[in-house]
């Protein structure tokens, strides 16, 4: 240690009188370790670090597995609430289960109404996750029933539109003109699914029990104490296996199975946060062969000091000691100043990936970066400093007396090993570049798919409609748009006055313009009249036919279309594979 220690000081002195040196070394260095520390940071709050729920290692997301010869392609599927609960009353290996549906609400009040959508859940959701709520309670078993107006508020949704009111518990919201009573609020870091802002009783009707044949919903259960996922995966297949044989016409080739939640909840973005963390590694190693050459260089001015030393008694230990000690120094102080430059890297990713991230993630630099980054400043230092330190331990001293001159010296195996390290640098840049080409290729080749359709001057919008006003299904799909505001289509569309905008609206029963990570699946009713607000898209095109679906013009309102010229044909899409937030 003694040594280490004399060693490190030696090479701060020598790092003073080439500040040139030092300054081009920790900078090249600071860039590699600031980028992996940044990437890192969000690798450990999403992929590393276990999610904030009690014993999460236990928590599992229950699927059905579709028939291969109808849903080519699709490994996952969402359960129906007759199977759910058939699989509820039948397994074993688990402490508790639960399953989410969704439904939209707008929220309204004396304030600007808001569209929303809520978790539908079971009083076991909260329990099977372990959560507490941070203001009041959760859902008792007497909420569970049809009827039932009261509602847990998501933690954002509490502050944005309550302004984190302390005593919002026992007051009175209206949702779709009815009044809800909000029992509880939940912490800031619980967002499950994470499409919810708010959580309201499951109030399964028998009817909706009975459903076996309408997939649109998740599930979640916590495993026994001692009972393994492969125990579960059995079990859920062998109950859909008797499922099969007593509903042919609907379970027929439809299984079962158990995925960890961790692993389901990152799945969208684990590849490309390694394709990130690699790609930041290659930039790390780039960074090391450009420092080992300026270290091999200088070290090269240095060879009869090498020498001396060595005719003095110091071992090869020795002057790799002495080398390492200064390029350790150097990835050190660059470590110290990525760190600081981490910050601010992280910042812009934080604004450019927020969205795509899951929403349980706490990203921030703390004490765990702060140690992976002194781990890998120091290893960098080390890869950085160990081709000169092997070169110059094994120098021939006779031969780098002779030369006699300190700068002015050649050497032919340092002249190799420096260009070995040059086409390193290279190649590890063209594999950088080539990875990112294709990626850019990619981009470019999606935008020129063919989707089957005239796409040009198309547009697509989402209107969420409160079945007490407009009430799906009907028996004709109308909808009177004479409540849009002129001055929500006609000045802001900046639409020329001969254009027309054509309209044609689609029942919303099963459909959704939402992303995949804002509602993954949207559980609404088909075969009942509907109670909750509805998410209506619609598709517009510009066009100069006044015998449009609707039309638009300056200061006029919107005109829809004559029912039989809308589509009533429900959608596949919220019957598809479930993406899981």
């Amino acid at each position: 240690m003694r040594n280490w220690l004399a060693d490190l000081r030696f090479a701060l002195r020598s790092l003073r009188r080439s500040p040139g040196f030092a300054l081009s070394a920790i900078l090249v260095l600071a860039l590699g370790i600031g980028a992996n520390t940044a990437i890192f940071s969000i690798v450990n709050a999403v992929l590393l670090r276990p999610l904030p729920y009690d014993d999460p290692s236990r928590l599992v997301m229950l699927f059905h597995i579709p028939p291969a010869k109808s849903f080519p392609g699709i490994a996952l599927f969402a359960l129906s609430p007759a199977n759910f609960l058939d699989w509820q009353a039948q397994s074993t290996s688990f402490e508790s289960m639960a399953i989410v549906g969704g439904r939209r609400f707008m929220l309204g009040g004396k304030d600007q109404p808001e569209a929303f959508t809520a978790a539908r859940v079971a009083p076991e959701f909260f329990s099977t996750l372990r959560v507490r709520p941070l203001l009041g309670r959760t859902f008792s078993p007497d909420e569970n029933r049809p009827g039932s107006h009261v509602i847990v508020l998501g933690y954002k949704l509490w502050r944005d539109r309550f302004g984190s009111d302390p005593n919002i518990v026992g007051r009175d919201i209206q949702l779709d003109s009815q009044r809800y009573s909000v029992v509880g609020v939940m912490p800031e870091r619980f967002v499950f699914p994470s499409f919810a802002k708010a959580w309201v009783p499951l109030s399964w009707t028998n009817e909706d029990r009975a459903v076996r044949s309408n997939h649109n919903y998740l599930a979640i259960a916590r495993l026994k104490p001692g009972a393994t996922l492969e125990q579960a995966k059995s079990e859920l297949a062998s109950i859909s296996a008797r499922l099969e044989q007593l509903y042919p016409e609907d379970d027929k080739g439809w299984g079962g199975t158990a995925v960890p939640l961790q692993e389901q909840t990152v799945s969208d973005v684990r590849t490309a946060l390694l394709v990130l963390l690699g790609a930041v590694g290659f930039v790390l190693l780039i960074a090391c062969a450009n420092v080992a050459n300026l270290v091999l260089a200088k070290t090269l001015s240095r060879r009869r000091e090498i020498a001396i030393r060595s005719a003095l008694g110091a071992s090869g230990r020795a002057i790799i000691r002495h080398i390492l000690s200064e390029t350790v120094l150097l990835s050190v102080l660059g470590g110290a100043v990525g760190f600081f430059l981490a910050r601010f890297g992280l910042d812009v990713l934080l604004r450019l990936l927020r969205d795509q991230l899951p929403a349980f993630a706490q990203i921030t630099l703390d004490t765990q970066v702060l140690a992976f980054t002194l781990i890998l400043a120091v290893l960098a230092g080390i890869l950085a400093g160990l081709i000169p330190s092997l070169r110059f331990s094994r120098v021939d001293i006779n031969d780098a007396l002779k030369l006699g001159q300190d700068r002015g010296s050649s050497d032919s195996g340092g002249g190799r090993t420096r260009n070995l390290l040059v086409v390193c640098e290279v190649a590890l840049s063209l594999v950088l570049l080539i990875g990112a080409g294709l990626m850019v290729r990619t981009l470019f080749e999606l935008r020129s798919v063919n989707p089957g359709f005239d796409s040009g001057n198309v547009l697509t919008m989402s209107v969420s409609i409160t079945s007490d006003r407009f009430p799906l299904p009907s028996p004709k799909p109308t909808f009177s748009a004479k409540s849009w505001s002129a001055s929500v289509l006609s000045p802001a569309c900046f639409l020329p006055e001969p254009l027309t905008l054509c309209l044609s609206m689609v029942r919303a029963a099963r459909i959704s313009l939402f992303p995949s990570k804002a509602a993954p699946f949207y559980p609404w009713p088909t075969s009942r009249k509907s109670t909750s607000a509805s998410s209506v898209p619609a598709t517009a095109k510009l066009c100069g036919s006044q015998s449009s679906a609707a039309a638009i013009s300056p200061g006029r309102t919107l005109r829809a279309a004559p029912a039989s010229r809308l589509s009533a044909k429900p959608s596949r899409a919220a019957t598809g594979p479930t993406k899981i937030p």
